[in-house]
């Protein structure tokens, strides 16, 4: 009797244990069912919202030798160059702090107090030269653009956003930090992006400036870290016949140009224990370039 009731107690724990899986798979696949059909209706309607460090389902971004600097992500108003939303998004940013940690520390979005921010991705034209004729056109209007021969297209539109780390308890060591971040569009649709930055800090060997360079399918992105305790001003050149900055004036204090008229050369200001990025596009799209394709000087001259 005893070894029956066993047994059937077995049977019903495995049938319990199997409808759980059950119920928790097909929960998982109708919502991920669910988030596609909404993606394919907001393609239908133009809609793109896309980021290289968030998606509809949760990325997990790693930094093993994190030194406690401001950490960058980005959203897009595309899925690449050619495939542009052509109406302005709004958005709204929410970062958060997984875990123990949140006890003790605090999440800050773009240099504000506030975990939460909100903004624009705006919808922007321009001229566009695909004939390969060397002409710059990035100055001309519409009417200049298309009576002289080019393109006059809705460009990708890329807004870099950060989170610092701020401690609120002296007395805690923060080592590891998980901080998740979502970006919701609240109009003309909604869409959430979401991923987390796992960051472990790393022991820094005295400060220095030091630069990473990403490559994406669209564009590439240079970052650059001052880990000293003062502010820094530096220069950064590079070869513009390689790589063309995306910048337009507000992000660095004075610049140089080649004899073609490309910036080749940028001076700023990079405060103490921060980081920073440009944007930079490629002539040519088949080279992969990296970060040995800049030099880096302090300066005096920001």
């Amino acid at each position: 009797m005893i070894k029956k009731l066993r047994k059937n107690i077995f049977l019903l724990l495995i049938v319990v244990i199997i409808s759980v899986i059950l119920i928790y798979y097909t929960f998982t696949l109708a919502r991920y069912v669910a988030n596609t059909i909404w993606d394919y209706y907001l393609v239908s309607k133009g809609f793109y919202f896309s980021s290289d460090y968030l998606g509809t389902n949760v990325v997990k971004n790693v930094d093993n030798v994190w030194d406690g600097s401001s950490v960058h992500f980005n959203i897009k108003n595309s899925l690449n160059q050619a495939v542009v939303t052509t109406y302005d998004i709004n958005y709204r940013v929410v970062c958060t702090i997984e875990g123990e940690a949140s006890s003790y520390a605090e999440c800050q979005l773009n240099g504000t107090s506030s975990n939460e921010l909100e903004g624009v991705l705006s919808n922007f034209e321009a001229c566009v030269n695909d004939t390969g004729d060397g002409v710059e056109v990035s100055s001309f209007n519409k009417t200049e653009c298309e009576l002289r021969g080019y393109k006059w297209e809705h460009q990708e539109a890329i807004q870099d956003l950060y989170f610092d780390i701020i401690v609120t308890d002296e007395e805690y060591e923060l080592l590891d930090v998980v901080v998740r971040i979502s970006v919701i569009s609240t109009a003309p649709y909604r869409k959430t992006l979401a991923g987390t930055f796992s960051l472990h800090k790393g022991e820094v060997d005295g400060g220095k400036i030091a630069m990473e360079y990403k490559n994406y399918q669209n564009y590439d992105r240079l970052i650059i870290t001052n880990s000293h305790s003062t502010n820094k001003c530096l220069k950064i050149s590079w070869d513009a016949s390689k790589l063309l900055i995306n910048a337009n004036g507000d992000e660095f204090s004075d610049y140089s140009i080649d004899s073609n008229g490309y910036i080749n050369e940028i001076r700023f200001n990079l405060n103490a224990k921060n980081s920073l990025s440009y944007i930079f596009y490629k002539r040519d799209f088949e080279q992969i370039f990296d970060v040995t394709e800049f030099s880096v000087d302090e300066d005096d001259g920001c």
